[in-house]
């Protein structure tokens, strides 16, 4: 898969999490990238460590933890 489908694939798992309270709950308390990784393996989504890097370098707010910086909180 190319950088820019897991880039995509990526935005589309963040997506759900916007609309899942769950999911986004999980994410949330997920304690590393690997974790994150697994619980968008879980949902269907194969999303590698290098989309989440990625993405994790396009967020600029580091005043909160990382995977919060996906959702509007």
């Amino acid at each position: 898969m190319s950088d820019l489908e897991q880039d995509q694939l990526l935005e589309r798992f963040i997506a759900l999490a916007r609309t899942d309270d769950g999911l986004r709950d999980e994410i949330k308390s997920a304690l590393n990238q690997d974790e994150v990784i697994s619980i968008a393996e879980r949902h269907g989504f194969a999303v590698d460590s290098l989309a989440i890097l990625r993405k994790w370098s396009q967020h600029t707010d580091f005043s909160k933890p990382t995977w919060m910086g996906w959702f509007d909180e």
